[in-house]
C-alpha cells in the first residue's frame, strides 16, 4: 500500500510531464524571441532548437510513463472496486443473518409477554407457565448458541443474560405453586 506522504506514480508521473512541457515551451519561446542577425544570435537560437528537440523526446518518454501509471492507477481502482463490491455483499448477507436472529430474539419478547400476561391473570395452571417459561429459556440457549456460531458476540450475550433471568423467573414462580407450598 502506498504511504500517504509519498507522492503516487501516476502524480509523479504527470509532474515530470508537466515540468518538461514548461521547460519545451520557454525553449521555444527562447528560439522565437531571438532575432537571426548576428552569428550569435544564430547560434543561440540553433542551442535552443537542439534543446527543444531533446525536450521533445523526453516528452514523449513522460508521455509513455503518465499512460503506464494510468493504466496500473485504472487496474488498481478496479481491483478495489471489485474487493469493495465483494466486501458491500458480505455486510449485506451479514445484516441479513443479524436480522433473522433479531427477530427470533424479538419472539421471545412476545412469548415472554404472553407468560407475564397470564402470571397477571393469576394462571391456575403454574405447571403450564413453568413450561412456557422453559420454553422462551430453551429458544434463547437456540439463538445464543446460532449466535455464537455466527460471530454475533453482543447478540449471544443478550441471549444468555435473557435465557439466565428467564430461568431464574421460572424457579421463582415454582416457588409459588401449590406443589412447592406443600
Amino acid at each position: 500500500m502506498d504511504r500517504p506522504d509519498k507522492p503516487s506514480e501516476l502524480s509523479e508521473a504527470a509532474l515530470a510531464l508537466d515540468r518538461e512541457l514548461r521547460r519545451f515551451a520557454d525553449l521555444a519561446d527562447q528560439a522565437g524571441r531571438l532575432k537571426l542577425n548576428t552569428e550569435k544570435n544564430l547560434e543561440r537560437a540553433t542551442e535552443a532548437l537542439t534543446r527543444a528537440a531533446e525536450s521533445q523526446d523526453k516528452i514523449n518518454a513522460h508521455v509513455q510513463q503518465l499512460v503506464a501509471a494510468v493504466s496500473v492507477t485504472r487496474q488498481k481502482q478496479e481491483s478495489d472496486a471489485a474487493a469493495l463490491m465483494k466486501r458491500a455483499e458480505e455486510i449485506a448477507g451479514r445484516r441479513k443473518e443479524f436480522a433473522e436472529v433479531l427477530q427470533r430474539m424479538a419472539g421471545l419478547g412476545l412469548m415472554a409477554k404472553e407468560v407475564q400476561e397470564a402470571l397477571k391473570a393469576g394462571a391456575s395452571a403454574v405447571d403450564e407457565v413453568q413450561s412456557r417459561m422453559q420454553k422462551i429459556a430453551d429458544e434463547a440457549a437456540d439463538i445464543g448458541r446460532i449466535a455464537e456460531e455466527k460471530e454475533m458476540e453482543d447478540v449471544a450475550r443478550q441471549a444468555e443474560v435473557l435465557r439466565q433471568q428467564i430461568l431464574a423467573a421460572r424457579n421463582k414462580v415454582a416457588l409459588l405453586s401449590p406443589k412447592a407450598r406443600a
